[in-house]
């Protein structure tokens, strides 16, 4: 690794910022499973103390994105088969709740902001951003949860969403990688959904939620997982 730190400005980055940017690029796929979170690295990347990665690092591994493996260091997690299946059981039992009630309480307000979210979801498919898109498309599902205004829920999704991603990363097939990048309507579904919330048709809602996630696990071949080593400084610069 180089010398050179990365900064985008003068200021250090708190311990909420770091948490975040760690958190973000595993929502984006850029860490993969299994990848080792050297402390030293992590200092220089983000110009803290080895305290302060720590407290990170324990704050992710409560959150079930890290392990910490005593006198060996931080990885971010894998996720046993198992363990990916128990969470998209969740997921379908904890939005399809968000959706119902999102679809009995719907506005103009909440219909300006999920469909501003899918612009932006297109916005990065057309300009072939595709880990800014995978990073929004988790968002449009909390930005459902938060517009339903249910934050216990919306909190333990957000956890989910996150494993989620880390299941993805280790699982996805390679067709599926594939038609994500070059698919022509990545949002259709989300736009599919928008509908539903402006029609109150909350059966609906929940059929197409369920529809959507299931769609999400069929990309996946739950028999493998692989990664690759990965350069922190490229991912945080």
């Amino acid at each position: 690794m180089t010398k050179t730190s990365i900064r985008k400005s003068d200021s250090k980055p708190g311990a909420d910022d770091v948490y975040d940017r760690i958190w973000s690029a595993i929502m984006e796929r850029k860490l993969q499973p299994g990848t080792r979170l050297k402390e030293e690295d992590l200092c220089e990347v983000f110009q803290t103390s080895r305290g302060g990665i720590r407290k990170v690092l324990l704050r992710l591994a409560h959150h079930n994105l890290v392990n910490l493996v005593p006198n060996s260091g931080a990885y971010v997690a894998k996720v046993t088969v198992k363990e990916a299946r128990e969470v998209f059981q969740a997921r379908r039992l904890i939005e399809t709740e968000l959706v119902r009630e999102l679809a009995l309480n719907f506005c103009a307000d909440k219909q300006r902001a999920l469909t501003e979210h899918v612009e932006l979801e297109e916005q990065a498919h057309h300009e072939g951003d595709l880990n800014r898109r995978i990073r929004l498309s988790g968002e449009f599902h909390l930005k459902i949860g938060e517009l339903a205004d249910k934050p216990v829920l919306t909190q333990f999704l957000r956890e989910i969403i996150s494993r989620t991603s880390l299941i993805i990363a280790q699982y996805q097939r390679a067709s599926a990688r594939h038609s994500e990048q070059t698919a022509t309507h990545p949002c259709c579904e989300h736009s599919g959904l928008i509908e539903a919330f402006e029609q109150h048709d909350a059966a609906r809602a929940v059929a197409l939620m369920i529809e959507h996630l299931n769609h999400l696990e069929e990309q996946l071949d739950l028999t493998s997982g692989s990664h690759s080593a990965i350069d922190l400084q490229s991912i945080f610069s």
